[in-house]
């Protein structure tokens, strides 16, 4: 009888501290499973940079496209190139004679063509 009257007072703060203390661990919870920026993927022309090495990746061909597309002056995003099938087709065939863009544009060059 003795001992439950001496917990309740550390029990009653542990209550009162249990939202703040949940709410602590959800937050540390959430900024450990955001990835970190260094997550990023890292490109070097049409290879994707990785631990083990350059792997061809479509993500890194279609960036390459849009690069050298924009050093002609086109105003062409990675994401338009990567979302829009037809776009890819119209600057490979436009400038697919540039040996920049031999790895990535693939058929699409217009070698090609006929």
């Amino acid at each position: 009888m003795m001992a439950d009257a001496a917990l309740k007072p550390v029990l009653s703060r542990w209550r009162a501290a249990a939202p703040l203390i949940a709410s602590a661990l959800f937050a540390l919870l959430i900024a450990v499973c955001t990835a970190p920026a260094s997550a990023k993927i890292r490109c070097k022309g049409i290879f994707q940079v990785n631990k083990t090495g350059l792997v061809s990746t479509q993500i890194c061909r279609d960036r390459q496209i849009a690069r050298v597309a924009r050093s002609y002056g086109w105003r062409v995003s990675d994401a338009e190139v990567r979302n829009n099938p037809l776009k890819k087709v119209e600057i490979c065939q436009a400038m697919g004679g540039d040996t920049r863009l031999q790895g990535a544009c693939g058929a699409y060059g217009p070698q090609n063509l006929w």
